[in-house]
């Protein structure tokens, strides 16, 4: 009982297609680092958490399909020169996806890491001023007083 190649192609292709939607997050997500949209990051991070999840079930359903159907052994001389020359197509294209993520990754990590820098000197500065602009507490509860009293 073998697995059909055109099932694991399928599932091949599937997962193909999912590293081709973390690629492309990934590079919107670099977009919003760099306009520092706080928004657009978390709905970023989102999308790849479950782009994530979405690739861990799809391996686990390669695992599980592997495991059950191993690949025939032996296939007539076209199908097997086709199933080749389709596998080494993949191969490349893989090899490329994972370059692609691989180089988005140290960029989204170099971004992160700059933002970081950013809000460590911001809150450096703030904590510096903090006594310049933190209001008295007994002249904040006048205020209050004196509003509710209105």
């Amino acid at each position: 009982m073998n697995m059909p190649l055109p099932q694991l192609s399928d599932l091949i292709q599937q997962r193909l297609a999912l590293l081709h939607r973390l690629a492309e997050s990934l590079e919107v997500s670099q977009s919003a680092l760099v306009r520092n949209d706080a928004e657009a990051i978390a709905r970023g991070a989102a999308h790849q958490a479950e782009l994530c999840r979405q690739w861990s079930e799809l391996e686990d359903q390669l695992r599980l399909q592997s495991a059950q159907h191993p690949l025939p052994t032996s296939h007539a001389a076209s199908e097997h020169s086709a199933a080749i020359a389709h596998s080494a197509e993949l191969e490349q294209e893989w090899d490329a996806l994972g370059t692609r993520i691989r180089h988005l990754t140290r960029v989204h990590w170099s971004l992160l890491r700059h933002l970081e820098r950013s809000l460590a000197v911001l809150a450096r500065v703030v904590e510096s001023c903090a006594l310049t602009y933190t209001p008295e507490p007994g002249s904040l509860r006048t205020e209050v007083r004196a509003q509710v009293g209105d």
